[in-house]
Parts: structure tokens; sequence; C-alpha cells
């Protein structure tokens, strides 16, 4: 494995590789926004290199890439450029992308537009529509809240569920939502691995508060910016790659009604349920993930 600093548009983005001779190539794009790549690097990076050239990247302005000012001018299409500059860059004439919930969202984007570069996508838990997904994330947290007898949080759901919200509305009442779960908020994201696992993982990289706190940055101008509240579903007929949907039986985000529309408007769109996870495959259920992903991959 090498890291460095890549020179792309006037910022640097932090890179990771793994098996560099490899010919067959895939880029992992993180979820969030604002995720960073570190914990698909703990484990899947390393097993999948053994078959795959294997790139990550912590996106324009997250983590261990460069910092985006307050008054810089950071969108959505920053990144999906962003990724083709760092193609080209890197000689790479063609790579197969993965991209993780707000990920997934924009390998569809990426692959959209850039359809030439792409050899193959999978999908990993995605969000392709943010009003699903977060109305998706409220009804798990209110089945929580009526298990635990919270009253004021089942109110709330109540609320955000049957009133009449925009996407970024509904994206905002999230944190509502969370502060009234509390600890439990995680129990929404995982199956099996505990949040101290997880917080261990996420920190094993990067403990300093600073690096962390930058990302707030790029997710508020995502948010401010609001293209990616557009609903992407209608557009997953324009993919002309093979796609792969990996999705976890309790993931909250890549809801029931996500995953049918992917199966009919996607050409021969494949579909692996992970049965014992949720928002994390990667982690929860790693050799069968590996396998899955190395098995689209070569077929």
């Amino acid at each position: 494995m090498s890291s460095s600093l890549f020179s792309i548009r006037g910022t640097r983005l932090f890179v990771e590789q793994y098996n560099e001779p490899c010919e067959e190539v895939l880029l992992y794009l993180h979820g969030g926004p604002g995720a960073s790549c570190v914990d698909f690097c703990y484990f899947q990076a390393e097993a999948l290199s053994d078959s795959l050239r294997v790139i990550a990247i912590d996106q324009r302005g997250v983590l261990r890439s460069d910092p985006i000012q307050a008054n810089e001018h950071f969108g959505l299409n920053d990144i999906i450029v962003d990724l083709e500059e760092l193609r080209k860059q890197m000689g790479i004439r063609r790579w197969s992308v993965l991209g993780h919930s707000f990920g997934g969202y924009l390998a569809v984007k990426y692959a959209l537009s850039y359809p030439e570069s792409i050899h193959k996508v999978i999908f990993e838990t995605p969000c392709f529509d943010v009003k699903r997904a977060t109305r998706s994330i409220i009804s798990k947290a209110k089945e929580h809240f009526i298990h635990v007898q919270n009253q004021p949080g089942i109110e709330a759901s109540n609320e955000y569920l049957h009133g009449n919200y925009k996407p970024n509305e509904l994206w905002n009442a999230l944190g509502d939502v969370f502060q009234l779960l509390g600890e439990d908020k995680n129990l929404l994201y995982f199956r099996q691995l505990t949040t101290h696992q997880y917080d261990e993982i996420m920190q094993s990289q990067a403990s300093s508060n600073d690096m962390w706190s930058k990302n707030q940055v790029h997710s508020q101008k995502l948010q401010e910016e609001g293209l990616f509240f557009e609903n992407l579903l209608p557009k997953l007929s324009g993919l002309t790659q093979p796609t792969l949907l990996l999705a976890g039986a309790y993931d909250p985000v890549c809801c029931g009604e996500q995953k049918r529309v992917y199966l009919e408007k996607v050409q021969d769109g494949r579909l692996v349920m992970f049965d014992r996870s949720a928002h994390f495959p990667r982690l929860e259920e790693p050799e069968k993930y590996t396998k899955e992903v190395l098995n689209f991959i070569f077929s």
C-alpha cells in the first residue's frame, strides 16, 4: 500500500493505492457526505488488492485531503470532475467504481457523465434518492422509539413522516431525530458491529479532531448547493455499464423501494443481499463482500 497527495484542480486529494502493477482497477467512493475512505481501507482494500489494483480517496475537503475554505466554491460536480481528472493523471484508461451510500449517488453521476471511463459499477447500500432514504431512516428510528417507549421520539417521527417535507428539510430533520436517539443512533446502521468497534476503526487512521472537523465544510456546502437532493432513481436506466447492488438486510438507507426501482430500471442489474448486515456489509460480512465484488468484476 502507498498513500500520497495528488494535486487536482487547485487542491490536493489524499489517495491510497494497493497492488499498483495490476491492470484491473477499482476506485472506492466513500459516503457521508464527508465520511472518508478509512473504514473501507481497514479491511476491504487489502483483501480486494490480492486480485485488483484498488484506489481509495478522501474526496475534496475530507479528512486527509486539503480543506475547503469557507469562501471557496464547492459543489457536487466538483467531486465528479475531480474523479475524472484523477483518472487521467494516474494514466488509467478505464476503471470500475464502488460507491457506498452517498458514494453510490456519486457513482451514478460519474457513470452517466463519463461512461467511457468506467468499466463496471458496484453500489454498496447506496442512496439514490435522499427523500426516500431519510424517510426510511426515520421510520426505522420510530420503530426503536416505540420499542423503548420514547414518546417525544415517536411524536417527532410521526411529524416528519406524515408532514409535507421537501428532501432537504427531511435531511435536516435527521439531526432532530438523531438527537432524540442519542447513542442509540448507531443501532440503525449496524447489525453486528458495535459503535465502539466502528469508532476504533475510524480513529485508527485519523485521531485529530481538526482532521474530522473540516469534513463539516464539505458536507455543509453540498447541502447549501442542494444538487444531491435530486432523485436519481429515474436516471438509473441511463447506466450503460454492468452494475451490482450490495444490500444489507437491515440497512435503513437503501430501502426496499430503492432496491425495487434499481431492479426495474437497470438492465441486467444484479442484487446481492447480506442477511447479517445493515449499512456496512463490508465490515459486518467482510469475506462474503470480498467474494461478491471479485466475482462481479471478473465475471
